[in-house]
């Protein structure tokens, strides 16, 4: 991990290929600091909480859905034994 020291009105700039993420501390006080984005709307920008939330709820629906999967082809494979 690279940790950095910025005053307020500084700013770093990350490149990923040809794209740059300006990140500038805009606002620093007791307890929290304020930062700015700017970046093309490529770039999703997520706080890290709300992000592993996302994820997990992902994870949750794909497990959701292959039961799901499960209990149709079950379904379906049960009524094609039934007519044979």
């Amino acid at each position: 991990m690279l940790i950095l020291s910025r005053k307020k009105g500084e700013t770093l700039i990350i490149k990923v290929g040809k794209e740059l993420l300006k990140i500038k501390i805009v606002e620093d006080g007791p307890g929290n600091i304020k930062i700015g984005f700017d970046g093309p709307p490529e770039f999703k920008i997520y706080r890290g909480e709300l992000y592993e939330e996302i994820v997990k709820e992902n994870k949750n629906s794909i497990n959701i859905n292959i039961e799901k999967i499960k209990d149709i082809s079950k379904h379906i494979y049960g009524s094609l034994e039934s007519e044979n």
